[in-house]
């Protein structure tokens, strides 16, 4: 049955079997001599409570674009780190995204694993960077987001 025919019948939102018959859209082989089923289908999902949500918690990240609003103190972080690792990339004469999948260095940046460069390896391990990647680079994110931090541009304003 192509998804298409499904989504007609949805769509017609057909009030009896024969209504469903009757939707030109709604064809295939099984359109026609699986009738019964389908439009059990339909009354089955009608009386379904156990919906699923229309939205699913996700773990993706919000474009960096949107950090500086959402979370700057991540922001700064990225944004103190990324010279780093392209610094490192340049000095090994390769892309930075070889050096370091720029997701990784996203992810540590926004959920900030710890202060030291071992909670930054860690952290970077387990998302799947090589060690000798974890290696090149977990000291120098960790002494970038510290600058980051000291910052004067990303401490809080005190509280009036």
């Amino acid at each position: 049955m192509p998804d298409r025919s499904l989504v007609a019948a949805v769509m017609a939102n057909p009030p009896s079997k024969q209504a469903l018959a009757g939707v030109k859209e709604f064809q295939g082989r099984a359109s026609r001599t699986q009738l019964d089923r389908w439009w059990q289908a339909i009354v089955d999902g009608r009386a379904a409570e156990d919906l699923p949500r229309e939205r699913v918690p996700s773990d993706t990240l919000p474009p960096p674009r949107a950090w500086a609003d959402r979370n700057p103190e991540a922001d700064a972080r990225l944004k103190a780190a990324r010279p780093v690792v392209e610094a490192v990339a340049e000095e090994l004469g390769m892309p930075t995204e070889n050096l370091l999948t720029p997701e990784y260095l996203r992810r540590v940046a926004w959920e900030l694993p710890g202060e030291t460069a071992e909670d930054i390896a860690r952290a970077l391990t387990a998302l799947g960077a090589r060690p000798w990647q974890v290696a090149r680079t977990a000291q120098k994110i960790a002494d970038a987001f510290v600058e980051a931090a000291q910052s004067p541009d990303t401490t809080p304003a005190p509280a009036s």
